[in-house]
């Protein structure tokens, strides 16, 4: 069956893990709408590696609207492997285990898995530095912070990159607890890219990402880190441009089959950040024919056309009809990204224009 937050409940194993998705969600902080304008709006990209209670780290730049043919741009990582079947695999791992695992997709709609796709070991691979903020790869993609911002600059074979983010006011948080934190910037960004021999100059709206979170890689049995793992194995996230100064983000997460969170949040470049609360509604409306194909040889059914619908203050606020009409690209996390054009209503008004997409389904 196609994936969608309003599931039935139809036996009580059903039943015993919705109970279980709640708890987790709990568990893990995912912030409520009531929660989320009482939430800092200071953040912090320090690394996990400076802490004792934290074992992975993620940083993402994503752009939902780079003109054709590009259409998206992912630079999205996760350092140290976490415990869910959505972040873990074991194609690649470092000879260390997972918490000495990073992995990284970063790439366009023209970038092939082959391409876009590197895992890395922390230790001998990746560089920190504190004061200014940086994150090295290898060399191959460095993200630092410099005045008034951030810059992200790539120089690989199939991609050359020099981006200027510029952050704003509106900040979003997903998760907040003392296990997992997890928060979004609204960001101006201008630079340049080069890829397969063609130069473009791009700006717009993007976001930047950033979880420090705890992880099975911390137990200190080696046995259960290699086998345990949470059966977090569902995972849609999305951004979506309304124009040049308004951005949708849509989380979708479950707990086996059962959501955790199913939230929208609005973000404005003058510093307004809110997370709707009324239902919302994700929902798979058709999956493409063939599945996709992981390395690590995992057979997953991926969305062709989806939907979303959402209420605010007792209103419908939001509908988003999508087709994802670009190929998917494997490597965000244990799943994929790619990119659709949508068309649909937000407060009243029709709209259109394209989204990011990353979806993850182990189950």
């Amino acid at each position: 069956m196609p994936v969608s937050s309003h599931s039935k409940n139809k036996g009580l194993k059903d039943k015993i893990n919705q109970k279980l998705a709640e708890i987790s969600g709990d568990f893990l902080g995912a912030v409520t709408p009531d929660r989320q304008e009482l939430l800092p709006k200071e953040y912090d990209l320090s690394p996990h590696t400076e802490y004792k209670r934290y074992g992975s780290t993620h940083y993402g730049v994503m752009i939902p609207d780079l003109p054709e043919p590009y259409r998206y741009l992912s630079w999205a990582s996760v350092i140290g492997y976490v415990g869910f079947p959505i972040t873990d695999t074991e194609y690649q791992i470092s000879n260390r285990g997972k918490g000495d695992t990073a992995s990284l997709v970063h790439g366009t709609a023209l970038s092939s898995t082959e391409e876009a796709f590197k895992i890395y070991s922390i230790i001998d691979d990746i560089e920190f530095s504190k004061d200014p903020f940086s994150v090295n790869f290898k060399n191959d993609t460095f993200f630092k912070e410099c005045e008034d911002g951030y810059l992200l600059t790539t120089n690989r074979d199939d991609l050359q990159l020099e981006v200027k983010l510029k952050p704003t006011k509106a900040v979003t948080w997903f998760a907040y607890s003392p296990l997992y934190k997890h928060f979004s910037v609204l960001m101006h960004y201008e630079g340049r890219m080069v890829q397969k021999g063609e130069t473009v100059e791009i700006q717009g709206l993007c976001t930047l990402e950033s979880w420090k979170a705890v992880a099975t890689s911390m137990l200190k049995n080696q046995l259960l880190v290699k086998h345990i793992q949470l059966p977090v194995k569902i995972f849609s996230y999305q951004v979506v441009n309304l124009d040049e100064n308004q951005q949708l983000l849509l989380a979708f997460i479950c707990y086996e089959d059962k959501p955790i969170l199913t939230s929208v949040y609005y973000r404005h470049i003058d510093g307004t950040s809110s997370q709707f609360n009324g239902d919302v509604l994700f929902e798979v409306t058709k999956n493409q024919t063939e599945p996709q194909v992981t390395p690590d040889g995992y057979s997953m059914n991926v969305p062709d056309t989806f939907k979303w619908v959402a209420h605010h203050n007792g209103e419908k606020i939001l509908e988003i009809f999508a087709e994802v009409d670009t190929p998917y690209c494997y490597g965000l996390a244990a799943g994929f990204v790619s990119s659709y054009k949508w068309q649909g209503m937000f407060k009243g008004n029709d709209l259109q224009g394209r989204g990011y997409l990353e979806f993850i389904d182990r189950s």
